[in-house]
């Protein structure tokens, strides 16, 4: 019987790609039930790119990044929630995505929690 948990019997890395490897799994059985790999037949060239940019670069390769920096957990939320923000905002720059209500309440939303979660408490 081992006594302590996984997340202190491994390294960041190792729990990092065991953790990423069983939300894939999931993700990957979640499409095979509703179906959703049919989209896949018709993706083009720059498609394939683009999703395994998106898998590989964006996602898989940022976390890498993060443990191997040894980054508060502070700092690695406050990126992971800028990070869909400002992808928004080039898509609107780059190809004419509006901005809707929506995003801007979302905007003042990830604010709010970054300053909420980066602020300290005052004493009592």
């Amino acid at each position: 019987m081992l006594s302590r948990p996984l997340m202190q019997r491994s390294s960041a890395l190792g729990f990092l790609t065991v953790g990423m490897g069983a939300g894939a799994v999931v993700l990957v059985l979640a499409g095979l039930v509703k179906g959703s790999f049919a989209a896949l037949d018709h993706f083009t060239t720059a498609q394939w790119i683009a999703g395994i940019y998106l898998g590989a670069g964006g996602g898989a390769f940022a976390f890498i990044l993060w443990v191997m920096a040894r980054a508060t957990p502070t700092r690695v939320a406050n990126t992971m929630t800028v990070n869909p923000i400002a992808a928004t905002l080039l898509a609107a720059l780059l190809i004419g995505e509006p901005i809707t209500a929506n995003l801007l309440v979302g905007l003042l939303a990830v604010f709010a929690g970054i300053w909420i979660a980066t602020s300290e408490a005052k004493p009592a």
